[in-house]
């Protein structure tokens, strides 16, 4: 790992090119399940709202707290990754087809590694199945029943 990287501690190559499989960290997998559970839980409101408004009000509380704690980890590794880039200066240096360096390659295996994500994938298929599921039944619901 390069010098610059071994510097920032907060700049853990948990899924860089070095080893050449993109995994993903722990953290990363509890932060995933913080949004699956949020992404129900908000999902479920409206649904449970008429039968039992404490569990409305519980569901709301656990998808609103999650998505919060989500979007700050997300938000956290998306500041650090800008700033790596912006230091390295990758960029400017892609566009202008200059050398780059051990630093330059592993900051660009990351980034790929991240793009190449599964459990974003996964996150989008279970915000659209639980968003579809939970109009159908309210509409099922409200309209139908």
């Amino acid at each position: 790992m390069s010098k610059s990287l071994k510097k920032d501690k907060k700049f853990i190559c948990q899924d860089c090119i070095r080893l050449k499989t993109c995994k993903e960290s722990p953290i990363a997998w509890v932060f995933f399940t913080i949004a699956l559970i949020a992404t129900i839980s908000v999902r479920a409101v409206n649904l449970v709202l008429d039968f039992n408004p404490m569990l409305a009000k519980i569901f709301w509380y656990v998808g609103i707290s999650g998505f919060t704690l989500f979007f700050i980890y997300k938000f956290r590794r998306h500041n650090l990754m800008h700033r790596q880039l912006k230091d390295s200066q990758l960029t400017p240096k892609l566009l202008s087809k200059q050398e780059l360096s051990d630093h330059d390659y592993e900051l660009l295996g990351t980034l790929l590694c991240q793009l190449s994500s599964k459990k974003d994938k996964i996150n989008y298929f279970f915000i659209f199945i639980f968003s579809g599921l939970a109009l159908l039944l309210a509409v099922y619901i409200d309209f139908l029943k």
